[in-house]
């Protein structure tokens, strides 16, 4: 079952009560023109479904899951100002891991490219692939650090990554438990802005020619454990000649 969540500014998500993910997301460009910015839904099999939807109306959803001794709230606020809000309180009897599915966005719509996607991430430290293992690399000097802002594909261009289709890379900072920005990403076709903001200390960066995503980290929970972390998706406008982007941008990739 799909619910609505709406702001006073028009925009409107869509979330998949089943799985908790978000399906799909109306928003302006600078020209105020609608469209939905997610690209490809995420496979529902790598989050938890069978969630219960209870009071929703229209800028609210709350979400319960109770599923082999794991119980999971998670509740979405949809604000005026173009924030999506998800606060998410778990507790288990049992060791089990608990994963959010993440909204795959394309900020100028389907069937562009996110390649000349700018990102802007506040990350020191990646692990390769997702692996396990070792400890995290440094960024600095590498084509992982987006502390100073750089487009996607032209990163993706650099030997070392010239094999991938895309980013699939956990990023790391030294979180506070506090929500803050983490990264923000800006399309220059359409004047499209993310920010995203977690209370967590890392992320996992997924993209591919059409969309990306900013995963928050899934939690490994063990018996009588209690946990609680918050997200948030701000999406805007914004001039691309105020983002101070470090390397040359081409949107001909997005004709």
């Amino acid at each position: 079952m799909m619910h609505l969540l709406r702001n006073a500014r028009g925009m409107r998500v869509a979330i998949d009560t089943h799985d908790a993910s978000v399906r799909a997301w109306w928003a302006p460009d600078r020209y105020g023109r609608l469209a939905d910015v997610l690209g490809a839904a995420p496979p529902a099999a790598r989050s938890s479904t069978g969630w219960q939807c209870a009071s929703p109306d229209d800028g609210h959803l709350q979400l319960q899951l109770a599923q082999d001794g794991l119980s999971v709230r998670l509740s979405y606020r949809f604000d005026d100002d173009g924030s999506l809000h998800l606060d998410c309180v778990a507790t288990s009897d049992t060791v089990s891991r608990f994963a959010l599915a993440a909204p795959r966005f394309n900020l100028q719509g389907h069937h562009a490219s996110v390649g000349d996607h700018v990102l802007r991430l506040a990350a020191d430290r990646y692990w390769p692939g997702g692996g396990t293992g070792g400890s995290p690399h440094d960024v600095a000097g590498s084509a992982f650090d987006f502390r100073q802002p750089a487009p996607l594909a032209s990163r993706l261009a650099w030997p070392a990554l010239a094999h991938l289709p895309g980013f699939r890379h956990d990023f790391y900072w030294t979180g506070s438990g506090q929500l803050r920005e983490a990264a923000r990403v800006v399309d220059p076709a359409s004047g499209r802005v993310l920010r995203f903001s977690s209370t967590q200390d890392g992320c996992h960066l997924y993209s591919d020619a059409r969309c990306f995503s900013l995963l928050a980290q899934g939690v490994d929970m063990q018996p009588g454990q209690a946990m609680r972390f918050k997200l948030a998706y701000r999406l805007g406008v914004q001039d691309i000649d105020a983002f101070d982007i470090s390397e040359p941008v081409s949107m001909m990739s997005n004709k």
